[in-house]
């Protein structure tokens, strides 16, 4: 959460309470009395209970995410990836899917090729104000491939989401600690979550998960 967003928080929260102690006035509730101080307690767990609720359901409901605006990129995504080592100039390329797993205040992706899998570890989802492009930027770290590889393979993806009619697409680069740099391209097959690269890979050709 940035602090655009919290700062808005804030300010819906600020306008709610005012708005309520003002209703509370204009139907002559004392607000230091028993019954103001229990109205006042129940306005004060409604507003909780709707935080609550917006954070993980209300968010993706279109009207509702016009209150503080994030992009829905939950699912599964499928494409592929071409990167090269900088010292050898060596290429390679081939497919990739991505679980995404994201609710208003934080997201985890996981990362699966036919031979490897990443989880990262630190992720961002912002805006970019500028060219009002989100931006997906994360830090991934491969799961351990033997006992006897002691390297931490590890790795930032920067990409952008580009949205048209029912398509969504994220596109960027990439590098790693192994000295490989590269290109990711990627889109929406389903918002469920696809475990398997063999599954996401049927499903982005259009045959449905197994």
């Amino acid at each position: 959460m940035d602090k655009e967003e919290q700062k808005r928080i804030v300010l819906i929260t600020f306008v709610l309470s005012l708005l309520s102690i003002l209703v509370l006035l204009l139907i002559n509730i004392r607000l230091i009395s028993v019954h103001g101080i229990k109205t006042a307690l129940s306005i004060s767990t409604f507003l909780t209970f709707w935080w609550a609720f917006y954070f993980h359901i209300g968010w993706k409901i279109p009207i509702l995410n016009k209150i503080l605006y994030k992009e829905n990129i939950s699912g599964t995504w499928f494409g592929t990836y071409d990167s090269t080592d900088i010292k050898s100039n060596n290429s390679f390329n081939g497919e990739i899917s991505l679980v995404i797993k994201q609710n208003f205040l934080d997201l985890h992706i996981t990362s699966y090729t036919e031979k490897y899998k990443n989880n990262s570890y630190s992720e961002m989802l912002t805006m970019d104000k500028k060219s009002e492009r989100n931006r997906l930027v994360y830090v991934y770290s491969q799961e351990e491939v033997s006992s006897s590889d002691q390297f931490i393979r590890k790795g930032t993806s920067e990409l952008e989401l580009s949205l048209y009619k029912n398509k969504a697409e994220l596109y960027g680069k990439f590098w790693t600690n192994s000295g490989t740099i590269g290109q990711l391209k990627l889109r929406n097959v389903t918002k469920d979550y696809i475990e398997f690269f063999d599954d996401a890979k049927i499903m982005a050709e259009g045959g449905g998960a197994a």
